[in-house]
C-alpha cells in the first residue's frame, strides 16, 4: 500500500512538473503570436533620397556613428548626444555631424582616425582612401531622421505574469514630421523558470517564426537612397 502511494506521489509530481514546464515554454507565446501576425514588415510610405541623415541615438552612440557611416553609402550622419559623461565617445552634449571625406583632405579627426588605425574592425575601411571629419554642429540638417520610441506594455495573463513590450522605430521628415516608414516589434518577457528558446529570457517575433522579406528600419539605407 505505501508502495502504491509512493509510486502515485511520483507520477502526480511527474504530471505536474510536466504541466508546469509546458505551461513555462508557451508563456505569452500565443498572445506574442497574434501582434506579430498583424504585420512585422516595415510600412513603407514614400521613398525618399538624402546624402545623410539624423540618428537620434539608436546606434549612432553606441555603436560609433563612424562605422555606421563608413560601411554606407551616406555622405553624413548626424546625431545628438544627451546626458554626457567623460568617458563617451561625444563627452560633450549638443548635436554633431560625422562625414565621410577623403585622406589627403587634411580634415580628418584624429582620434577618430587613430582608433580605426588600431582596430581591426576599422581598419578595412581606411582602404578606400576615406576617413572621418567630426563637427560640433547647432542644430540638424539633415532632411530625415531615424528614431525610435516605446510604446504599450501588454500585461499577458498568465501564472508568471508574462508582459509584450513594443516598440515604434520609423523615420521622419525633419521639416513636416510626416513618417516615410515605420515599423513595430515586440519583445515578450515569459518571467518563468526555468528558462527556455536557447536560453533565451526574451522572445520577439522572429523566434515564433514570424520573419520579414524586407531589411529592419534601423539598417536606413533600403529606405533612404543616395541621390
Amino acid at each position: 500500500m505505501r508502495l502504491r502511494r509512493a509510486l502515485g506521489l511520483v507520477m502526480l509530481l511527474i504530471v505536474a512538473g510536466a504541466l508546469y514546464l509546458y505551461a513555462a515554454h508557451n508563456a505569452g507565446r500565443k498572445e506574442l503570436r497574434a501582434l506579430c501576425e498583424q504585420g512585422v514588415e516595415p510600412k513603407v510610405y514614400r521613398r525618399v533620397e538624402a546624402e545623410g541623415y539624423f540618428d537620434s541615438g539608436i546606434s549612432c552612440l553606441y555603436l560609433g556613428c563612424w562605422d555606421t557611416l563608413m560601411g554606407k553609402s551616406f555622405r553624413y550622419i548626424e546625431t545628438e548626444r544627451r546626458n554626457a559623461k567623460p568617458w563617451h565617445r561625444l563627452p560633450e552634449n549638443g548635436f554633431y555631424r560625422f562625414s565621410k571625406v577623403r585622406q589627403d583632405s587634411g580634415l580628418c579627426d584624429p582620434r577618430i582616425l587613430e582608433e580605426m588605425q588600431q582596430a581591426v574592425g576599422f581598419r578595412k575601411y581606411l582602404t578606400s582612401g576615406y576617413c572621418i571629419r567630426m563637427e560640433k554642429i547647432d542644430r540638424p540638417t539633415a532632411p530625415y531622421g531615424l528614431f525610435s520610441e516605446a510604446g504599450r506594455v501588454i500585461e499577458v495573463d498568465n501564472i508568471f505574469r508574462s508582459s509584450i513590450s513594443e516598440r515604434r522605430t520609423f523615420i521622419k521628415d525633419m521639416a513636416t514630421g510626416e513618417i516615410v516608414v515605420e515599423q513595430w516589434t515586440y519583445l515578450l518577457y515569459q518571467n518563468a523558470l526555468p528558462k527556455f528558446s536557447s536560453f533565451h529570457s526574451v522572445l520577439y517575433c522572429a523566434s515564433i517564426g514570424a520573419k520579414r522579406s524586407m531589411p529592419d528600419v534601423v539598417t536606413v539605407e533600403p529606405f533612404i537612397a543616395k541621390p
